[in-house]
C-alpha cells in the first residue's frame, strides 16, 4: 500500500507542476490544507475519496491512471498531451492530427 500511495502521490505532483498550479493554490482548489497537499504528494498520506476526486477533477487526470495503473502504460507526458489534443476542438485535432501524418510519413521516409 505504500507504494500505492507514492505512485499516486507522483502522479498528483506531475499534473500539478504540468499544469503550472502551485501546492497552495491546489490545496484552495480541492478544499485541504497546504500540509495535506504536501503530505499526498510525498506518498505520506493517503487522500480521501472526495479529495482525489477533486484532485482528478481540478487537475484532468484520467481516472484509469489512478484506479487502474495496469491498463495505463502511458507516461504523464503523454497523458497530457491527450489532454491537450482533446482540448483543442475539433479544427485544432485535425491539424493536430495531419501535422502528426506529416511528421511520420518524413521521419519514415513515405509519403
Amino acid at each position: 500500500m505504500h507504494y500505492d500511495m507514492k505512485r499516486i502521490g507522483k502522479i498528483i505532483q506531475v499534473s500539478r507542476i504540468t499544469k503550472g498550479i502551485t501546492q497552495a493554490s491546489l490545496a484552495d482548489s480541492v478544499e485541504v490544507s497546504l500540509r495535506s497537499i504536501i503530505a499526498i504528494e510525498n506518498g505520506k498520506r493517503n487522500p480521501t475519496f472526495e479529495t482525489l476526486f477533486k484532485l482528478i477533477h481540478v487537475l484532468s487526470i484520467p481516472a484509469d491512471l489512478i484506479f487502474r495503473p495496469d491498463a495505463t502504460p502511458a507516461t504523464p507526458e503523454q497523458e497530457q498531451f491527450i489532454r491537450e489534443f482533446l482540448d483543442a476542438g475539433d479544427s485544432g485535432q485535425r491539424l493536430s492530427i495531419a501535422a502528426s501524418r506529416a511528421i511520420w510519413c518524413e521521419l519514415r521516409g513515405t509519403k
